[in-house]
């Protein structure tokens, strides 16, 4: 079993609740205790888990020789340091994500796991929704043929509350739902790798000081261009994916709808399909088999450093008002 604390036990989305019931329900996971900054944070975890221990600090949480694993639900900017001590006291390290502000950050993290031979991961939990892995499926399928652009947005209306609308804390569109879309993207593109970066963010409304609209386009190695659209200040929305390829297009308006357009056996035609299954649980089963059973990690640091590398090079795109190479 592997002995499991979470590190702050959040009110913001019951994600503190969220991440104790993941590993609760997998095998070869046990949740042991959990730690947050607040005391009330920490009434409600002691109150929420019974039997779990509730440690005082974080330097208390790692030098418990019994704990195995932490998972860090913390605001984005104390991922890295959070997550570098953790591995450092022979923690294996689960984050939410963002993973971290920059590649920097990301090198860090990446150096002390791996220099204290535990797992680092991050909660890319979206690799697993319905929508993606339809695209996925389709786009492997070859039914669209030679694909050339993937446009993925997530907008609404909405208040970023809390820590997540102070840049400071590493709030904004980008590391909120960008986090998720850059890494799928870069998970249908691989091994192929980021090439440009072009990005133009609004700020304003909402009275905050993050980016409340942002558009990434972004040109990988094998010809393809993506884009990214992501904010809180859309009345109207895009939909949640496109795809153009050469011999079909695939559009999900929504989450739960699909469709494909195109040339099917010699004639142009619409046909609706169906949309896969999602399964958020996929996450924490990978990584109780990879430190269990050895089997290989799913969402790898190296991997999700590509995504922030685009966020990275978004940033500073926007601010300069041109493109990025990376």
């Amino acid at each position: 079993m592997i002995r499991t604390a979470l590190v702050g036990y959040g009110a913001q989305f019951g994600m503190g609740k969220h991440h104790a019931e993941g590993v609760r329900k997998t095998e070869g996971l046990a949740l042991v205790g959990a730690f947050d900054v607040l005391p009330e944070r920490r009434e409600a975890a002691r109150e929420e888990q019974p039997g779990i221990r509730v440690y005082e600090s974080y330097d208390e949480l790692l030098a418990d020789n019994e704990l195995d694993m932490v998972v860090l639900i913390t605001p984005h900017d104390t991922h890295a340091p959070l997550s570098v001590a953790a591995s450092k006291a022979g923690k294996h390290v689960v984050t939410e994500k963002v993973m971290c502000l920059n590649t920097h950050e990301a090198d860090e993290m990446i150096a002390a796991s791996k220099a204290s031979g535990k797992m680092l991961t991050v909660y890319q939990n979206r690799r697993s929704d319905g929508d993606y892995l339809t695209v996925r499926k389709v786009i492997r399928s070859g039914t669209l043929g030679n694909v050339f652009q993937i446009e993925s947005s997530v907008n609404g209306w909405w208040f970023p509350g809390g820590w997540r609308g102070i840049k400071a804390h590493g709030g904004g569109m980008l590391y909120d739902w960008g986090a998720h879309l850059t890494d799928q993207l870069v998970q249908l593109m691989l091994p192929a790798k980021p090439k440009t970066v072009f990005a133009s963010s609004h700020y304003g409304v909402h009275n905050v000081d993050i980016e409340t609209q942002t558009s990434v386009m972004i040109l990988f190695e094998n010809g393809v261009t993506a884009e990214i659209d992501v904010g809180c200040i859309s009345h109207y929305t895009r939909p949640r994916w496109l795809v153009r390829g050469e011999k079909a297009a695939l559009r999900m308006q929504d989450w739960e709808s699909a469709s494909l357009r195109g040339q099917f056996d010699g004639l142009d035609g619409e046909l609706k399909i169906d949309v896969e299954k999602g399964h958020w649980g996929a996450f924490y089963e990978n990584v109780s088999r990879h430190l269990n059973q050895g089997d290989e990690l799913a969402v790898k640091p190296e991997e999700v450093r590509i995504a922030i590398s685009i966020i990275e090079a978004a940033q500073q795109s926007a601010a300069a008002g041109r493109a990025v190479e990376l």
